[in-house]
Order: C-alpha cells, then structure tokens, then sequence
C-alpha cells in the first residue's frame, strides 16, 4: 500500500468517526427534543382534562344560584357547552400534534384510539348538558325542583362523564411514564454510547496512525542514513527497497543517482588529467592575452586623455578669434599709452613738470591694466590648455564658472545676458580644467543656440546649490531655440551632432558626459524648443575643505 493510500485511509477513517458521533449526537438531541415536545402535549391534555372534570361543580353551583335568584340560565347553559367544545378542540388538536411527534410505528392506531375515547366523552357530555337544560327549564317553568336534583345531577355527571375524563387522564399519564421510561432508555443507551465510542475511535485511530508512521519512521531513518553516506561520497552504498510505497520509489531513485554518480565519479578522474594539461594551455594563452589587454587599455587611457584634450584644444580654436579680439583691445590700449610715453620723453629731454609727470603716471597706470588684463586672459587660456593629470581634488565653482564665461564672452555678449548666481556653494570634488571644460562647452552651446541682436530679451543664467546632502547642482540655463524631442535622446552620443559640417564634431556633449561620469557626477539636460534648455551637472561636495584650489 502506498504512502498516499495509507494516509487516505487514516482521514477516511477518522472522518467516518466524527461523522458517526456527530450523527449518533444529532440523533440523540433530536429525540430527546421531541420527548420534550411529547412530554409537554401529553401534561397540557391531561391539565385540560382535570380542567374539564374540575369545572363541573363550579357549573352546577351556577345553575342553582341562578334559579334562586333568577338569573339567565340559558346564557349559563349556553357558555357551558362552548367552553367544553373549545377544550375538547384544544384535546384533539394536541392529540394530533402528539401523533405526528410520535416516533412509534402504531402512531396512527393509537391516535384513532383516543380520538374515538375523545369522542365518547364529547357525547357524554352533551348528553349531560341536555339534562342540565331539562333540569334547568322544570325550575324556570315553576316547576318544583327537589333539593337534592342539583346534587343528582352532579353525580350523573360524574357517572357519566368524569369517569372517563379519569380514565382519559390515567390513560395519559401512563403514556407519559411509557415516554419518560423510553427517553430514560434512550439516555442511558447515549451515556454508554458517548463513553464508548471516544475511546474506541482513540484507539482506532492510533493504531492506524501507529500503523503508518512507525514503518515509515524506519524508512525514514534507514534512508536518512544512506543519503548521508552518498553524500559522504559512499557511492558504493544501497539503499534498502522494501515494499511499493512512495519511501521504497525514493530508495530506488537513491539508488540510481548513486550509481551515476559513480559513473561520474569514474569519467571524472578520466577527464581530471586532460583537464589539467588544459588549464595550464589555458593559463599560458591567458597571461599572453592579460599582456595584450593591458597594453591595449594603456592606449586606450592614453587615447581617451589625448581625446579629451583635443576637444579642449578644438574649444580654444573656436575661441581664438574672440580671444584675439579681446587681447587686442588691451594691447592698443597698452601700445597707445606707450606711444604716448615715448612721445613726451622724446619731446621733454630735461627734466618734466609736475603736470606733465602726473600725465605720464597716468599714462604708465593705465598701460599696466591694460597688460594685466591681458595676463589674466592668457592665464585662463593656460588654464584650459592644460594637459590633464586626472587629479581630483576640492574645485571652487566660482572662479571655474566665472574663468569659463570669461573665456566665453566674445560668444555670449552679442547674444544675451550672463548672469552667475554660484555664491555660498560648498566646494566640490573634481578636477578643475575638466570642469572648466565642460562649463565653456555648455556656455558655448548655450549662447550658440540664442540668435544674435537681443541682447536685452535673452539670457544665460548658471546657478548653483546644494541639491541634497553632499550634492551640489549646476545649472546652465538659456533662452535659446530648444531642443527638438528627436534630437534630445541622442544629442550624449559621439560624433551626433545639428550643426553644419566643418562647425562642429559632435563630440562635446558626449565628452562633457564621459567627464562629470568621471568625476562621479552626472549630467542631465531638459528643453523645450521655442523656450529654452537646461543642463544640469550633480556633484559630489569636497570632504576636504583646507585646500579649496588645489585641483583648479
């Protein structure tokens, strides 16, 4: 028998006991119900009957009150009769309700029984009443009534009448002591029966339950051990296959994974000296690999910071027209005042007044300005133009985005307004001359993207601050044209690029990318054409506060 069979058993079995007691107890509540039921028909017939029988004096004591004072007979007649008619009704409807909660086979029998007896004791009281009547209208015709008439007719009553009202009533309550006798049975047969069968389903189901778990248990345990041993790697070892059941399938399916792991064990020892001479094949080809890889990354790095470079020199090459433009208005600035210098010396060989010696102070004043503005430019210029050493570092903002706006003002004041608002940021941790790159790339692009000629209607506006803890956020922000949405998602990759040929590479928004990536930054862009674009670069705040320009 399997384990599945031998478990349906045990439910089957226990369900048929709680059913059986759960039957026999519903069964029991039931009848003891309707005995009670019984009970209570057969007390409310038998206090109709003493009722009846108890009445009859208290009628006839009416009847002659009556005559002496000479009241209404016939009211008391009639009121008589209605009364017994409704009890007797109320009798035979509890009869019928006793005949249908009767649980015995003759039930039919033994109601036609006592409705006939009802019956006999309806006619005789009619008759009685009639006699009544007779007895009552002698006294109302005047007739002389003797003393003792009214005693007689009691008497007649009850030959005629009580006696079988007494026996109707002895009848009943025989029945009810046959009833309580039965219900007594009954309970007493239940006590046994509820003392019984719990411990008889106990022990059954137990011994079904010991019947299944403790060949089981054995199994259990034998099988538990052998797989402990296969699992030691005592492949050689067999399980026990004792019986059908589902314990005996698993020992056999034990027993085949044993004997292909053994198998496996063997085509594993065969393949272990293959292997090895593979391994060390492999191991050889992968360090000449390693070797080649790392040389090739070598480049790679070298390649990336040349390229990141060259995008930083092409942003110098679009810049140099305008930084000409602005060194060349300091330097004949510079060379005017000099000029001037030379001039007055030549002219003055002796010694010069105090007005013309202020002039010439003014002069030399004004061409040192105007020199060192042009150092300042070219010292920006340096700065971008820088070769990269990938050193990180705390970055000030603030002089990166100004530098960079600097450098980019030929670009942006023919177009629009620049306004800074990086005040009271934290440092952040990058490298300078990166990030100075991409902010003059995404200044470029922005004042690229405004028109030329409205000036006062437009704006490039580059904000900063704390976005999160330990986040700084820069925003570059333009009133430009926008960005279509089937450019958008593609404007980070290399080489994409709207401009016209020979204008752009299409590499600088993928650089910019690759760099705040590389700072552990990133930068995001949003744009709506018609209204403007918005790129936005997140950093990390600079633990580091001592040497806030250390990397710039």
């Amino acid at each position: 028998m399997t384990m599945r069979s031998k478990v349906w058993l045990f439910v089957v079995v226990a369900i048929g006991l709680v059913l059986l007691m759960g039957v026999e107890l519903y069964r029991g509540t039931r009848r003891g119900v309707l005995s009670r039921q019984h009970l209570s028909l057969i007390q409310d017939q038998i206090d109709l009957y003493s009722q009846m029988h108890n009445s009859t004096w208290p009628f006839v004591d009416a009847l002659r009150h009556a005559q002496r004072d000479g009241a209404d007979i016939p009211r008391i007649l009639r009121e008589q009769d209605a009364r017994m008619d409704q009890d007797f009704a109320r009798i035979e409807s509890l009869e019928l309700q006793e005949t249908q909660l009767s649980m015995l086979e003759d039930s039919v029998a033994l109601w036609e029984q006592s409705h006939e007896r009802l019956a006999l004791i309806h006619d005789a009281q009619h008759r009685w009443v009639k006699q009544a009547q007779e007895l009552a209208l002698r006294a109302e015709r005047g007739e002389t009534v003797p003393p003792d008439a009214w005693w007689n007719l009691f008497q007649g009553f009850e030959g005629q009448v009580g006696e079988q009202l007494e026996a109707a009533i002895v009848a009943e309550r025989a029945e009810m002591e046959e009833l309580r006798r039965s219900w007594d049975e009954r309970s007493l047969f239940a006590n046994r029966l509820a003392q019984l069968i719990p411990p008889l389903a106990l022990v059954l189901v137990l011994g079904i339950a010991l019947a299944i778990l403790d060949p089981m248990q054995r199994s259990l345990r034998e099988l538990i051990a052998g797989a402990e041993r296969i699992g030691h790697g005592d492949f050689e070892h067999d399980l026990p296959e004792k019986g059908g059941d589902e314990l005996a399938t698993l020992a056999r399916a034990f027993n085949r994974m044993a004997a292909e792991l053994r198998e496996l064990l063997r085509e594993k020892q065969r393949y272990n000296t293959l292997l090895e001479d593979t391994v060390h094949t492999r191991t050889a080809e992968l360090a000449s690999t390693n070797a080649r890889l790392e040389e090739s990354l070598q480049r790679l790095q070298e390649t990336q910071q040349q390229l990141l470079f060259a995008d930083r020199l092409a942003t110098m090459g679009r810049l140099t027209a305008g930084v000409g433009h602005e060194i060349n208005n300091p330097l004949a600035f510079i060379l005017s005042n000099l000029r001037y210098i030379q001039e007055e010396l030549e002219r003055n060989g002796s010694t010069p007044s105090d007005e013309e010696r202020q002039e010439l102070l003014s002069a030399v004043t004004e061409a040192y300005e105007g020199a060192e503005r042009v150092r300042l430019i070219v010292q920006d210029l340096k700065v971008l133009s820088r070769q990269d050493d990938a050193a990180q570092g705390s970055v000030e903002l603030v002089s990166v985005v100004r530098s960079a706006a600097k450098m980019a003002a030929h670009e942006i004041r023919p177009r629009a307004r620049f306004v800074e608002d990086c005040e009271g940021v934290p440092p952040v941790l990058g490298n300078g001359a990166r990030l100075g790159q991409v902010l003059l790339n995404l200044i470029i692009n922005a004042a690229h993207a405004i028109e030329p000629g409205h000036v006062e209607q437009n704006e490039i506006r580059v904000v900063a601050r704390e976005s999160a803890p330990g986040l700084v956020t820069i925003e570059v922000r333009d009133t430009g044209c926008g960005i279509p949405p089937e450019n958008l998602s593609r404007i980070f990759e290399p080489f994409f690029t709207t401009k016209p040929v020979g204008v752009g590479t299409g590499l600088g928004l993928s650089v910019c990318r690759n760099i705040i990536a590389a700072l552990s930054g990133e930068l995001t862009v949003e744009s709506e054409p018609g209204k403007g674009t918005t790129f936005r670069i997140t950093l990390p705040v600079a633990e580091d506060l001592e040497a806030p320009g250390r990397a710039a």
